[in-house]
């Protein structure tokens, strides 16, 4: 509770700035005008949400969850490129058209311990935003991580493009995942002449995502 001492304090403070009100409209100056109390309880209101609002406000690249897929538990370690192989047949276990330069030299080689699964959740992508604004919104690095696995049972579960939780119209489909030296890279796995093409990029990147593309993590932070 405001003391005594501070009430007219707080009151000259605003009366400085009083020029701020200019953009209130002219009906609700009037209601202000004829009901100064209920203003002024909804001003203390306001002031009193305002670090829940500022939270809020942060959340706005990223939608509510728009898809969601569970990983099983694995005993055996996965390795890169017993999965990854550019390959658009029949009998394609997963079809994939094309492999990035730069997926195949910081990913081929790496090899994934079993782990005890997880629940993957997907989010449309609001704002053109960079990696570090996407990556911050979902809490950081660690939080935003996944891993080949993960991303691989998304592919295997939509091996010919047909619809799923992962984008099969082109668009970018986003994994945040270590390479083999432990440095975390943006994935992008898209649906492209016939098969999937999975390719990755530094976060560091200046380039930004366009709205519409899908991002993975198993965060829930906006939710």
């Amino acid at each position: 509770m405001a003391t005594k001492q501070q009430i007219p304090v707080v009151v000259a403070r605003l009366t400085e700035f009083q020029e701020g009100f200019e953009n209130l409209p002219d009906e609700d100056a009037h209601w202000v005008m004829m009901n100064g109390k209920e203003a002024v309880a909804l001003c203390v209101t306001a002031i009193a949400n305002r670090a829940k609002t500022v939270a809020q406000a942060v959340i706005t690249l990223l939608s509510t969850i728009v898809a969601t897929f569970t990983v099983p538990a694995t005993t055996e370690k996965f390795v890169a490129k017993d999965k990854f192989k550019v390959d658009t047949g029949k009998k394609a276990k997963v079809r994939i058209s094309h492999l990035g330069s730069n997926f195949k030299d910081w990913f081929l080689n790496k090899i994934e311990d079993p782990f005890a699964g997880s629940t993957i959740s997907g989010r449309k992508l609001e704002k053109k935003s960079v990696d570090d604004q996407i990556l911050a919104e979902l809490g950081g690095n660690e939080a935003a991580e996944t891993t080949l696995a993960e991303m691989w049972a998304a592919m295997e579960a939509q091996p010919n493009g047909e619809d799923g939780d992962l984008l099969n119209n082109g668009w970018a489909n986003i994994f945040y995942v270590s390479d083999i030296n432990g440095t975390l890279r943006a994935v992008d796995v898209d649906w492209l002449d016939g098969g999937w093409v999975v390719s990755a990029l530094s976060v560091e990147n200046p380039s930004k995502w366009r709205v519409g593309c899908r991002v993975f993590s198993r965060n829930s932070l906006a939710a």
